[in-house]
């Protein structure tokens, strides 16, 4: 019998094991009803959630093809919630698998091969105190077997025991796991503290310390950075709680030696010899809910049993690092930190780095041995607000070379181009607390403005508004007659078979190419969606001829039109433009002759009803063969390309007009509130009319 005969799957379960969203599972579960190869049926629902035997799934999946993953059958227990006959709770399971995947990691050894009592004698090998992993297993009595040989399959699946524990860590925002759910960093926060971590570590001797009992993401990431030869040694605090339990097992599979805690814990007696990096995190599993004085407490220990060879690496709530404080205890405790000398640098982050609260603020702040040649008078801290950065890879350097900068001399300190950061005297700060550790706003710079040449700007621009409002004439005449409806317009398709019309795909350009100002307009779909100007874009010529030597130009009079993301049309009058794909080109083969006028075509099209593309659909349901051309009489050709030119000519006119007065009104505006203009009392008023 297959182990994944025991198996059950969600429909999440499902799209994350074929590798598709989550809405594919249930398109497919009602598109294949028939009778061949229907979708698996539910075997069990709890509530509103359906669950399908695994093997069914993977079975239908390969029979099917579906999915984006090749490797389903290999991949499914990793994917997978086990089916406990017994009734087990997920923390229960969970649990299990973790402590018989440390055992796994320890032996190297199958553990379908041992016995259960083999097992057991095992586990109490490796943990003869119950400190970790024994009550877990022997929890399981009878099924003990078959969670091993479960277990064996994650991770072959997983290919690693590391990467399979880790794929029951990345479960724990759909388990009922919320204390690891809450204080789970995101992968960007996790790796900008490994770096900083690693980048400040003074030698392979180092401890790393983490007060808190159950907090092992940043310990887990920081390994990522170190060499694989190297054993480091963790210390972390001691509790007997399920996530405590939970991250000594994390930390074992992951090759840390743990170095027992004192007795007394982390107390004002609490003492390490030789480097050490305190390393830890707020709101960890034991710390949530804590207040941020309580927070500023805690790591006001932390910096009592910091030595001169010790510095600390600290993630946690802005509202308790950087923000204003009124709690007066907090601001107390704050600022007997910053007096202190350790804290060397400060810096505010970005929201969503908290997974499951992304509205959340962070904040880091570095400690280490104070500096006892600086008088108290000039010591100082790094501060940086980086709340408007994405936490990118180019930012995190910026971070690790502020930070290593700030924990050097006053002399590397001003050798440093601080990418982010600047120094503050801590004297000021401790004065201006109010403000928080927050460095002030930066002053913009007030740009000048002279009066005489605002002025001149003005009076030029107020004669172009002028001749723009000239061009806009109020003499138009437009001739027209009623008559009977025609035949319906032919397709577009039609046309095309007919040679009246054309189609041509857009050119295949790279974004990096496509510049402000470039010397070659290009015709993209931000053009056609109005997300651009036609003429602000352009590719460079000399790019254009070398790169992309089949590049293809358009003609005066070219229909230019896009259908994804959204339906959008104009007409190029000047020709010599680039079009970007996925937009394409409708060429009029000869417009006099064949009675196609691209403007009228082109606002016939904007006004046609275009429906949303199906969900799901690739292509929308109206292809551009099936839209309807109008086709005017060769005797009234001309009437009407005259009247559309000009119309063409009066909006135009009307857009210079607009355009002028833009310009006008930011220059008047910027003149006054610059106080170098004031409007007289001779400013002649618009004429009314009536």
């Amino acid at each position: 019998m297959s182990t994944g005969s025991a198996l059950l799957l969600s429909k999440a379960d499902i799209a994350a094991l074929a590798r598709v969203q989550r809405p594919v599972v249930t398109m497919w579960a009602k598109r294949y009803r028939g009778p061949d190869r229907p979708f698996p049926d539910p075997v069990r629902a709890d509530g509103r959630q359906h669950r399908y035997r695994a093997d069914d799934v993977v079975a239908w999946l390969s029979s099917r093809g579906l999915g984006n993953n090749t490797s389903v059958a290999e991949d499914l227990a990793a994917h997978a919630a086990f089916e406990d006959p017994a009734g087990a709770d997920a923390a229960t399971v969970f649990a299990a698998l973790t402590a018989l995947l440390c055992v796994k990691a320890r032996t190297g050894e199958q553990l379908a091969d041992l016995d259960a009592d083999d097992l057991l004698d095992e586990a109490d090998d490796f943990d003869p105190d119950d400190a970790y992993l024994y009550r877990e297993i022997e929890a399981l009595g009878g099924r003990l077997p078959t969670y091993a040989a479960h277990a064996d399959r994650m991770a072959d699946a997983a290919y690693t025991v590391e990467h399979a524990f880790e794929t029951l860590m990345a479960q724990r925002f759909r388990l009922p796991l919320d204390a690891l759910a809450d204080t789970a960093l995101s992968p960007a926060a996790l790796e900008m503290c490994a770096q900083v971590v690693g980048a400040l570590a003074p030698d392979d001797r180092a401890v790393f310390v983490d007060p808190s009992p159950d907090g092992s993401d940043l310990f887990v990431a920081l390994r990522q950075r170190l060499p694989e030869f190297v054993e480091p040694i963790a210390m972390t605090g001691h509790a007997d709680t399920p996530t405590a339990r939970l991250a000594r097992r994390r930390l074992a599979v992951h090759r840390w030696r743990r170095r027992p805690t004192p007795a007394t814990g982390f107390d004002e007696d609490f003492s390490i010899d030789g480097p050490a990096v305190f390393l830890t995190q707020y709101p960890s599993p034991s710390t949530l809910g804590y207040s941020d004085a309580r927070i500023l407490a805690e790591i006001d220990n932390i910096t009592v049993q910091m030595g001169a060879e010790h510095l600390a690496v600290i993630i946690g709530p802005a509202s308790a690092l950087t923000d204003p404080l009124r709690d007066r205890e907090a601001a107390a405790v704050r600022a007997d930190l910053l007096r202190s000398d350790r804290l060397r640098a400060v810096f505010r982050l970005p929201e969503g780095l908290l997974v499951t609260k992304p509205g959340s603020s962070m904040a880091l702040w570095v400690l280490g041995a104070p500096d006892d040649s600086v008088a108290p008078t000039d010591r100082w801290t790094v501060l940086a607000d980086l709340r408007t950065r994405a936490l990118d890879e180019a930012v995190t350097d910026g971070i690790v070379a502020d930070v290593t900068a700030a924990m050097g001399s006053r002399e590397h300190l001003r050798a440093h181009a601080f990418e982010f950061a600047s120094v503050h005297r801590t004297s000021t700060l401790l004065a201006e607390d109010r403000r928080g550790l927050m460095p002030p706003a930066p002053r913009r710079r007030r740009r000048r403005v002279a009066g005489n040449e605002t002025a001149a700007e003005v009076v030029e621009l107020v004669g172009a508004a002028n001749r723009a409002a000239r061009a806009v004439r109020d003499d138009l005449h437009l001739g027209v007659e009623y008559r009977q409806a025609p035949r319906p317009a032919p397709t577009a398709g039609r046309l095309a078979d007919a040679g009246v019309l054309k189609v041509m795909p857009g050119n295949r350009i790279d974004d990096d190419d496509v510049e402000v100002g470039g010397d070659v307009r290009v015709i993209g779909t931000d053009e056609l969606l109005g997300r651009a100007r036609i003429g602000d874009r352009g590719i460079d010529r000399l790019i254009l001829a070398t790169r992309y030597p089949s590049g293809r130009y358009t003609e005066p009079g070219d229909i230019v039109f896009c259908t994804a993301p959204e339906f959008g049309v104009v007409v190029d009058h000047e020709g010599a433009a680039v079009v970007l794909s996925p937009a394409r080109v409708l060429r009029v083969a000869d417009p006099h002759a064949s009675g196609v006028l691209p403007e009228l075509v082109a606002r016939t099209l904007r006004r046609m009803p275009v429906a949303p593309k199906p969900a799901g659909a690739i292509r929308s349901g109206q292809v551009w063969r099936d839209w309807p051309i109008p086709v005017v009489e060769a005797d009234r050709i001309p009437a009407v390309s005259a009247a559309l030119e000009e119309l063409r000519a009066r909006r135009e006119a009307a857009r210079q007009l607009l355009d002028s007065l833009d310009r006008l009104t930011d220059t008047l505006t910027d003149g006054v509130g610059h106080g170098v203009l004031t409007v007289t009392a001779g400013t002649r008023p618009g004429r009314e009319e009536g």
